[in-house]
């Protein structure tokens, strides 16, 4: 057993280590629609991984707004991944404010 849940491709390669638990880890399951895996561990937890891409760039987006649309040095193809945030640095500018 390990403290880590390791994922891997369907052809043997490792993707990815997703760290968290202090303990073993001794069961893993996925959702049906496979965008959520289940990890649980004898430190007594149940942990829930998200792999829901849609999910997770809509919660960066949010988390990253403010530094967005307040920050002119963040280049346009990099604030045109959040369109809110692209909207809300287009409307400062019209109204004049850097």
């Amino acid at each position: 057993f390990t403290v880590t849940v390791k994922l891997w491709s369907v052809s043997g390669e490792e993707l990815t280590t997703l760290y968290g638990h202090s303990r073993e880890v001794y069961g893993v399951s996925f959702s049906p629609d496979g965008q959520t895996l289940a990890s649980a561990s004898r430190d007594g937890t149940v942990k829930l991984w998200n792999f829901d891409l849609d999910d997770l760039i809509a919660r960066g987006c949010n988390w990253l707004h403010d530094y967005f649309v307040n920050n002119p040095t963040v280049n346009d193809g990099e604030r045109a991944l959040c369109p809110r945030a692209e909207a809300d640095y287009q409307a400062r500018l019209r109204r004049g404010e850097r």
